[in-house]
This record gives C-alpha cells, sequence and structure tokens, in this order.
C-alpha cells in the first residue's frame, strides 16, 4: 500500500445516511464522524491505496500534519 493524502474542499466525514445538502453537513447523529483534519485550510486525510485492488483506505486516527 503506498501512503499519501485524501483532499477535498470541504470537511471530510463519513455517514451513513446520505445528506439533502451535502454542502453544510450537520454532523450530528450517533453514525457521524469527521475524518479530516484542518478543515479551515484544506480538509485532509491521510490514506493508503492498494493498486491492486483498488481501494483506498483512510487512517482517521493519524492527522495530517
Amino acid at each position: 500500500m503506498v501512503k499519501g493524502v485524501v483532499q477535498s474542499a470541504r470537511k471530510i466525514f463519513f455517514t451513513t445516511k446520505e445528506h439533502k445538502f451535502w454542502f453544510a453537513p450537520d454532523i450530528a447523529l450517533e453514525d457521524e464522524f469527521l475524518l479530516s483534519s484542518h478543515n479551515w485550510t484544506g480538509p485532509t486525510c491521510i490514506a493508503y491505496n492498494c493498486a491492486e485492488c483498488e481501494k483506498v483506505v483512510i487512517d482517521y486516527s493519524e492527522k495530517a500534519e
């Protein structure tokens, strides 16, 4: 696996239900949590890519510097 980052223009979060207004999510449900750090300057998640299985794994315990 190759270490890298996933970046976005907005906060990156996990949820089990899609939000109707995804551009302004209210992360308040028990099954939702923030994955990214640096949310005001460039939301970033540490991630690992497996080219063989075509999966990206986000390690939200490790915060981007």
